[in-house]
């Protein structure tokens, strides 16, 4: 653990590091540099094998308290074990909601260390014949501590524990470039939706508009220093623009620069991305003994199993799309009267 030098010359330590005494333990992210992130995660990574390594050599029989919940034995570092945990969700909620170049450099830089360090955790012989000991015997648990064993227990296995030497590091290059494929998938259209803008300068254009979205979209311009009214890709401004704009042919730029996102001819394409994702995690989920990697997925999802996800879908379609049809058809009478025979009715 290291303490930097501020801009003032000052000493500060890292703010993963410390109690963060702000209300609710809710993160300080006004406090927080790009370089603690890499240095808590680095740091996250060796206080877990640290702990693993205390579990896995700890003398005693396995038992629920000494292999599932260790916790640090030194008074005054309550969350000390969990500060990957930590720092990976403040990370990458930062990632999606508000990346920069910066910020995507560091997550390409410290992706594969992450996911190199999840494959180590999961496939560690050591730590799984613990638990799985623990699993096979243990004494009476409340229904939490049960779920949790369950859980624990079943994660290990799910991530290859039971795979034989030769298919663990083959789910482990699975794992890491599909790893890298899902950030680079994201990160596409991350880029993407931050680069469009619909820069609107004539007063008329913005004709159905609330007060409200006309004062954010010229605030938006304002900000990037630009005169007129600026309308982005993101839900606060995308959504009430589609909703209350009478301008047919904004709406349908937007629309379809929403609905066109990483599939133009550009570096930020994400076909290509998408159909090796798809193959791997097909290799994955076969590797682990399931048919798909939908199969893998809905084993935890709320209808277990892909027969019950298209059961449910057809079940919806019998009963909605007969009232669909009829709202469409009453809209399509409503536009014609509206804007004339010829009008068709469009998403947008």
């Amino acid at each position: 653990m290291t303490k930097n030098i501020n801009r003032k010359g000052q000493t500060r330590l890292n703010p993963f590091f410390e109690p963060y005494n702000t209300p609710h333990e809710t993160i300080p992210f006004d406090k927080i540099t790009l370089a603690d992130y890499e240095e808590a995660m680095l740091e996250g990574i060796r206080r877990e094998d640290e702990q693993i390594e205390k579990t896995i050599n700890d003398p005693e029989e396995p038992t629920f308290e000494n292999t599932l919940i260790r916790e640090d034995e030194v008074k005054g570092r309550k969350h000390y074990y969990d500060l990957l945990s930590r720092v990976e969700s403040a990370f990458f909620n930062m990632l999606s909601a508000e990346t920069n170049d910066e910020m995507d450099a560091l997550a390409q830089k410290m992706n594969p260390i992450l996911t190199k360090h999840a494959n180590d955790v999961s496939l560690n012989p050591k730590l799984f014949e613990r638990i799985k000991a623990v699993y096979n015997k243990h004494r009476e648990l409340t229904p939490e501590e049960n779920k949790l064993l369950e859980e624990s227990y079943d994660g290990f296995v799910r991530s290859g524990a039971l795979l034989n030497g030769n298919d663990k590091e083959k789910l482990r290059k699975l794992t890491e470039e599909a790893s890298l494929l899902a950030l680079k998938f994201s990160q596409n259209v991350l880029k993407e939706n931050k680069a469009y803008k619909l820069h609107i300068t004539n007063e008329e254009k913005l004709e159905g508009l609330p007060d409200s979205i006309r004062e954010a979209a010229a605030t938006t311009a304002k900000e990037q220093g630009i005169d007129g009214w600026i309308f982005t890709l993101d839900a606060p401004s995308y959504g009430p623009f589609l909703m209350y704009s009478t301008q047919r042919d904004l709406r349908k730029e937007l629309y379809m620069a929403h609905n066109t996102l990483c599939i133009k001819a550009n570096s930020e394409n994400n076909i290509e991305v998408c159909k090796r994702l798809v193959n791997l995690r097909r290799e994955m989920a076969q590797l682990l003994g399931y048919d798909t990697y939908a199969d893998f997925v809905m084993k935890y999802r709320m209808a277990s199993n892909v027969k019950n996800v298209y059961t449910l879908l057809d079940k919806l379609i019998d009963a909605y799309k007969p009232t669909a049809i009829e709202e469409y058809n009453e809209l399509c009478s409503i536009a014609k009267e509206q804007e004339g025979n010829n009008f068709k009715l469009m998403p947008w």
